[in-house]
Order: C-alpha cells, then structure tokens, then sequence
C-alpha cells in the first residue's frame, strides 16, 4: 500500500540525513515525489497516522539537514580562514595546490 511506502521513504530519508548519504537522498526524494504525485485525492481517516507521522518524519528531516548544511557551511569558512592564514606565511605569494579550496 502506498501509505506503508510513503511511510518507509521518509524513515530512510530520515537515515540517509542522519549518515550524510546524500545521492542516496536525492534518489529517495525522487522517489517520494513520484508516490505523492499518485496519492493525490482525499483517503479516509484511518490514514490520518501514517499521514502524520510521515509530516513529522520529514519535519525533523528537513531540521536535520539544515544543521548539516550550516556544519558544513562552518566547515568551508573555517577552511578559508584556514587558507588566509596560512597565506600570510608564504613570501613568494602563492599558496601550494594542496592546500587550495575549491567551492
């Protein structure tokens, strides 16, 4: 039934967040998307608890990966101090490859 589905995507999106797994995510939304798209219309009321706790599966989700992504917003300015920095101690002015950020 497409409410148990509805009901196991959001549990691995809510995984696939939780361990950074991110193509993974991008295929479970494509999935999602796709089973909304053919849920559409009215159900009875015995769907209402799988209903809600999908919405709040995919609240938390959506909490979660917002903290990740400004850990990881914090992460790349921590890395271009870090590159500054390091810059101040080179004399001829350029910084090894290495030590480059790509964004």
């Amino acid at each position: 039934m497409s409410l148990e589905r509805l009901a196991e995507l959001a549990r691995r999106e809510e995984e696939a967040v939780a361990g950074r797994r991110w193509e993974e995510l991008i295929e479970i939304r494509a999935e999602q998307q796709e089973l909304l798209a053919s849920m559409r219309g009215r159900h009875d009321a015995s769907a209402r608890p799988v209903l809600e706790a999908a919405l709040a599966r995919a609240l938390a989700t959506e909490r979660a990966l917002i903290a990740s992504l400004a850990e990881t917003q914090g992460a790349i300015e921590r890395l271009r101090a870090g590159r500054r920095a390091v810059r101040g101690y080179d004399a001829g002015g350029t910084v090894p490859r290495a030590l480059e950020i790509r964004v």
